[in-house]
């Protein structure tokens, strides 16, 4: 369900942001089942998309916000941790940013704020963001990580010479890992191959 939700009125500058909806795992395109446990992503790389869930257009500032929902349909507890989500380009590991990065950035593109609507900004950002907990048979859970859009590989100054390879690696995957608390094994989700956009400006 769709819901719009107003962080502020009066004569200082508006936030609006439209909640995430909140659908069962195995809906998504970019989705995995195993073992009654089933993990999608879904990257905001809409410029849309972003601007209606965060109010600020953030993939046009070098962000994209990734969605990581779990539904466990098993009998098992499961360990989610927001360390278990990895995101990597080849052989290159990608740091998600801390939401305090993020929630600066959108209150930079909002000013004036009045101090207790920014501190409402804050609060959805961190209400939205991944973070550790127990998912209970039965329930789903999904939470958002930032990530900084990569920038591209810069070419060597002499354009008459160039290097392709044979394999293309460049690509952007995140993979997902959840810890069952009863036999304490650990399951691998993905990779789940991205579309993020490379190269958009900070």
């Amino acid at each position: 369900m769709l819901m719009a939700v107003g962080l502020v009125v009066g004569c200082a500058s508006s936030y609006r942001v439209v909640e995430v909806p909140q659908r069962e795992a195995d809906l998504y395109p970019l989705s995995q089942t195993r073992g009654g446990l089933s993990v999608a992503i879904d990257e905001i790389t809409s410029s849309d998309r972003a601007a209606r869930y965060f109010g600020v257009n953030l993939v046009d500032m070098g962000v994209v916000p990734l969605v990581v929902i779990i539904s466990n349909n098993g009998a098992q507890r499961i360990d989610l941790k927001p360390s278990d989500v990895l995101l990597r380009q080849g052989t290159q590991i990608i740091d998600p940013l801390p939401v305090e990065t993020v929630v600066t950035i959108a209150k930079n593109r909002h000013r004036p704020l009045r101090s207790s609507t920014q501190k409402l900004v804050a609060g959805y950002f961190d209400g939205v963001a991944f973070k550790e907990m127990v998912l209970a048979p039965g329930e789903t859970y999904q939470g958002l990580l930032f990530f900084p859009i990569p920038q591209p590989q810069k070419k060597s100054p002499d354009s008459l010479f160039s290097a392709m390879s044979l394999f293309h690696e460049s690509g952007l995957q995140a993979v997902v890992a959840a810890r069952d608390l009863e036999t304490g094994s650990r399951m691998h989700f993905g990779p789940f191959s991205l579309s993020i956009p490379q190269g958009a400006a900070h």
